[in-house]
Formats: structure tokens, C-alpha cells, sequence
């Protein structure tokens, strides 16, 4: 295989060689092209479609060595207009599907293939019926909107309950072991009580080697209706229900633990009597033997990979720094604004946990819900301050109202004379009082644990200088999707390289204080209004620190298809671009030389 295939074939690959030493078959793994032949030696392609994607035919070798070779092929039967790939199957001495409908669609296509089906394995096996699993439930996939769009639809319903969702961009490489969808996904199965699994695309295909992958591991799946789960029953090994009720029949299943540990044991079972992994793997070795009688032939070409391509390094992250004593918040300019109002409560608390800070502006969304959110909150130890700038004064008179309702929550009414978010919200910061200060917006909304969850993530990574959780799109989430926005934001992780193609993570954030006094806040340059998330992330990369994502849906926001967060998304290549790169300069320098590449 290639070290650019994904890092699940290279698993695969173990697991066979493991299995094949079983039963009496040495085998060895090559990231480096074709050894060179012998009489006893027999090749396995693994996956022939990505192999030539990445390395391209110039990395096959010739027929005469393509007759003593085994593919085993991981994606989708091609289609029949996929003329060159179903030529080059054609070309196999023998041909491999890991499920029984690829092997009809191969069939139809003219070409011979055998299942080689996932199953229970003792290299696998990580099976703890008594193991502790504080993972209440996990996702685990590659992107696509069909997911965002249910787990999005989910949260309310997953944002009560402790959640890993992790949603790649794309498959982990071969040699990337710590990506959570790689050798980092055991740990997390072993803690987890329900694993649930979504159909990437509208085919009703199940994910067998998901599923495999959480019962080797003890963790329960649920699924939507699928094709091809047998032998494991709906009901007796997995639950199975549409998408739109899955969270439902998931909350159900974590009241009660006693059907959960029937599951469990009655899927590890199952697996391991009726599926186990040696039945095929005795198919293949009687593949292996007959291929040990083709010819070997005399100096027939192996093949070339494409050349490795350069290392390329970001930021080194500095060492774990303890915050220290809180900074006294700077005192702010005479005449600049005005204390509007106090709640009681501000006078009465010197240094809380968390400063939320919500600056208002003309044309801002909803504020009474995004108040409503921060009030339930089950992080009690947070203060408020709202800020009112040029164009929000419409605004004034709600929040003032709010806060007057809400007396026993601290806060803080500023009118500013400035424009601009950055301006606004660094008035929010010569208030707070904070370790943690909350950067927030009208129409966004938090789940109650939000604050629990990131400010229990910032204390438990000191290396992290912010921390952010998933988003849900409401409102024209359809269209705002149609104007190449998501259902989801801020899922991906942090990877400072990837900001150079775009912004990937939006307020709400949660931020150390010091640390944000120590960059000199937000930007107030005019160029960069819509951009002051942005312009934030890529100096914190700059200076080697951190973002840590909370990988759970705990806020939402509301979207349209003319949202100013779509060119946050996708930047201009304009002023905005030239700031940026003034003020970021390590990361930024020659990052926009061709246009940000959308997801798919």
C-alpha cells in the first residue's frame, strides 16, 4: 500500500498479517512499492483504486507481476464508465470485496471477486464488559453535510449528555496514528457507551467496519436501517431507527444500563462465533496458493512511487504555562464610555470563573435568546458585560431590561463611542474580571453545559490558550448551506496549516484572559471588520499557542445564506488579506496565493 492511503487500510493490513500467521502464511507490509519478485512470494494490493490515486499507474508494476497479485478493494464497486479502473481489476490475479453487495456489483462488471469480510479478531479484541466508560456517546467519521445535518439536528438532545463527535475533513493517512479516526479511536471505544453511526451519503450502506471496530471494543451502535447487518439482529445485537429519532433511542438506551450490558455481551458473541475473521482469511489463503504457481518473471518492472513530499511544519506550541495571578484590567480611556448600568451582584464579586462579553451592533441578531442562553447556564460563577457601540442603541433598552429582571446575575452596561467588533469587545476586556473571558454575539445561543465543558477543557490543558465548541446552524440552515456554509461549524480541530485556506473556528470561544490581554485584544482595524475571529487565531498560532476544540455541539447560532460569517469561511483575497498578513506575518506570508479549496 501507500503511506497516502488512509490509515484504516493500513490496519487492515495488520490485522491480515496477523490472522495469516495463524494460519501458518508469513506476510509482510511494504509502504515502498513492489518488492522484488521471488517464487514464494505472492502480492496483495490493498485498495487498487486510491493506491493508483495517490501514486498514480506509473507506481503499478507489469502484468506479469499484476497476475501474482491479490486486490483487496475497500471503496465502492466503479461504475461501469469507470473504464480505466475496471481494466485494471481485469488485470488481478484475484480480486477481493469487503461486503457481499460489492461482490454482486463486480459480477455485473465481469469480474470474479470473493468476500473478504471484517470480523472478530484477537489482535482486535479490547472487549471489557466491566470497564468504566464516562463516554456517554461517540461519532466518528469523515465529513459530509448529510451528517453535519442530522448530528446538528441531535444537539439538543446529545448536548445534555457527555459527547465526543469527531468529523474529519478527511481520512487520517497511513502513518498518521493519532488522528481520532486512526489508532486514537480504540481509546475513546473502550469508554464509550454508544456508538452511533450515520449513513455518509443517501445510500443505506452499513458501516460493517465501524460497527466491528465498537463491538471489539464493548461499545453499543446505533445505526439507521441499513443493508447488510447480518448476522447481527436489530434489537438482539444494535439498534437501528431513522436519523431524525436516533438521539431519542440513544437517550433512551443511557437510562438504562441494564440493556446496554445485554447488548454489549450479546454482540461481542455474535462476532465472535458467527463472523470470525479466520473464515476469510482461509479464503484468501487458498487465493494465495494457487497464485504461487503463476510464473515469476525475469526482470519485470515493479513500478515507481511518486517522491515524498517536503515536511512541512507549523508552529512549535510553546510549553504549558500556568495563568498566574489575574491581570487588573486596564483602566479604560476618559470620555470612551459610559457605565449605563450595574447589576447588584457586580459590586459584590471581585474575580469570577468566566466574563462573557457581548458587544451590540446595528443589525445584530436576537440578543434576549443569547442572554436567556448565558442565565441557564450550569456554570453559575460568570459575570456579564454587554457593550453597547455606535449603531447598537436600539438594543440598549432590552438588555437594560434583561438585566434588571436577572438582578442576581453580575453585570456590567457599557455604551462605547467606537465601531467595530474588535473595539467593542476590547471594551468587554478592560472590564473582565474573569481568568476566562467568553467571546459571544447576538443570535448566538449556549447549551447549558457549555461553559462547564470549556472552562473544564481550559483547566485540564494549560497549553491551550482558547477553547471552543461545535456549532449548530439554525435558522436558513438550507440555504445558508447552499451559499457553501455547513450545518455544523467549528468541528474541526486545531491545525494552525489550515487556517491559510480559511477560517474553521467561530465565536463562541472561551479564551484566557491573560493571554488575550498579552496579544493586545482584538483588532480594530477597519479592514479586518468580520474578520476579528480570524485575525485572533492566526496570531495565537503565530506566538506557537493553541486552540482545543470540545468536540460536542454545545452552542448554536443562526445563519442565512448573506451571513457575514460565509466570508469569514472563504476570505477575499483583499484588504482584509494584506491585515492579516501584517499582523500574523509567520503564518499568513504567501498563505493566499490561490483561492481557499471548499470541502466537499
Amino acid at each position: 500500500m501507500s503511506p497516502r492511503q488512509p490509515y484504516l487500510l493500513r490496519e487492515l493490513a495488520e490485522t491480515l498479517h496477523h490472522e495469516l500467521e495463524l494460519q501458518a502464511v508469513p506476510s509482510s507490509l511494504h509502504l515502498r512499492g513492489f518488492p522484488e519478485p521471488r517464487p514464494s512470494l505472492v502480492y496483495v494490493l490493498l485498495d487498487p483504486k486510491s493506491y493508483v490515486t495517490n501514486e498514480a499507474e506509473q507506481a503499478l508494476p507489469d502484468d506479469a507481476i499484476l497476475r501474482r497479485t491479490i486486490f483487496v478493494c475497500a471503496e465502492a464497486p466503479p461504475s461501469t464508465d469507470e473504464d480505466r479502473h475496471v481494466a485494471l481489476l481485469r488485470r488481478a490475479g484475484a480480486v477481493f470485496v469487503l461486503d457481499q453487495r460489492s461482490v454482486v456489483a463486480m459480477h455485473r462488471l465481469g469480474i470474479t471477486a470473493r468476500v473478504l469480510r471484517p470480523g472478530y479478531s484477537k489482535s482486535l479484541d479490547r472487549f471489557d464488559p466491566t470497564a468504566p466508560r464516562p463516554i456517554d456517546v461517540t461519532f466518528l467519521g469523515i465529513h459530509s453535510l448529510r451528517r453535519t445535518k442530522f448530528l446538528g439536528r441531535a444537539a439538543r438532545v446529545l448536548s445534555r449528555h457527555n459527547c465526543v463527535l469527531e468529523i474529519s475533513e478527511e481520512s487520517p493517512k497511513a502513518e498518521d496514528t493519532s488522528s481520532p479516526l486512526a489508532q486514537a479511536r480504540w481509546p475513546l471505544l473502550a469508554e464509550t457507551k454508544v456508538l452511533i453511526s450515520l449513513h455518509r451519503d443517501d445510500q443505506a450502506r452499513f458501516d460493517w467496519g465501524g460497527a466491528v471496530d465498537a463491538i471489539h471494543a464493548g461499545a453499543v451502535v446505533v445505526t439507521e436501517p441499513s443493508s447488510g447487518t447480518s448476522p447481527l439482529v436489530p434489537g438482539e445485537h444494535l439498534m437501528a431507527t431513522s436519523a431524525d429519532s436516533l438521539p431519542y433511542l440513544v437517550e433512551e438506551l443511557l437510562r438504562n444500563e441494564q440493556r446496554l450490558a445485554r447488548l454489549r455481551s450479546a454482540a461481542y458473541e455474535r462476532l465472535k462465533t458467527w463472523v470470525p475473521y479466520a473464515l476469510s482469511v482461509a479464503i484468501l489463503r487458498a487465493v494465495v496458493v494457487d497464485l504461487v504457481g503463476e510464473p515469476v518473471p525475469s526482470g519485470a518492472g515493479l513500478g515507481k512511487l511518486r517522491p515524498e513530499p517536503a515536511a512541512v511544519h507549523g508552529p512549535v506550541p510553546l510549553a504549558a504555562q500556568d495563568d498566574g495571578p489575574n491581570i487588573e484590567p486596564s483602566s479604560p480611556e476618559p470620555g470612551l464610555i459610559e457605565v449605563a448600568h450595574e447589576s447588584p451582584a457586580w459590586a459584590s464579586r471581585r474575580a469570577p470563573r468566566v466574563t462573557a462579553v457581548i458587544p451590540l451592533h446595528a443589525g445584530d441578531g436576537e440578543i434576549v435568546a443569547t442572554l436567556d442562553s448565558l442565565a441557564h447556564s450550569t456554570l453559575r460563577d460568570v459575570e456579564l458585560v454587554v457593550v453597547v457601540a455606535s449603531g447598537g442603541e436600539p438594543d440598549f433598552e432590552t438588555a437594560k431590561r434583561w438585566m434588571c429582571e436577572q438582578s442576581r446575575i453580575s453585570s456590567r452596561l457599557v455604551l462605547a463611542d467606537v465601531s467595530g467588533v474588535g473595539a467593542a469587545r476590547n471594551i468587554g476586556l478592560d472590564c473582565a474580571r474573569g481568568s476566562f473571558l467568553l467571546i459571544l454575539a447576538p443570535g448566538q445561543e449556549l447549551y447549558p453545559r457549555c461553559l462547564d465543558v470549556l472552562a473544564g477543557i481550559l483547566e485540564a490543558t494549560p497549553e491551550a490558550a482558547f477553547g471552543y465548541p461545535i456549532q449548530e446552524v439554525i435558522g436558513a440552515s438550507d440555504d445558508f448551506v447552499q451559499h457553501s456554509g455547513d450545518y455544523l461549524l467549528s468541528f474541526v480541530g486545531w491545525h494552525p496549516e489550515r487556517l491559510r485556506l480559511g477560517n474553521v473556528i467561530h465565536a463562541p470561544a472561551l479564551i484566557r484572559t491573560n493571554r488575550l490581554r498579552e496579544l493586545g485584544g482584538f483588532s480594530t482595524d477597519p479592514r479586518l471588520d468580520g474578520f476579528e475571529d480570524y485575525d485572533l487565531w492566526c496570531r495565537v498560532a503565530d506566538r506557537g499557542w493553541r486552540g482545543q476544540l470540545a468536540p460536542q455541539v454545545l452552542a448554536r447560532r443562526t445563519e442565512s445564506g448573506s451571513s457575514r460569517t460565509l466570508s469569514a469561511i472563504h476570505p477575499s483575497y483583499g484588504d482584509a488579506t494584506n491585515a492579516l498578513t501584517e499582523r500574523a506575518p509567520t503564518l499568513m506570508a504567501g498563505a493566499f496565493g490561490a483561492p481557499a479549496r471548499r470541502r466537499s
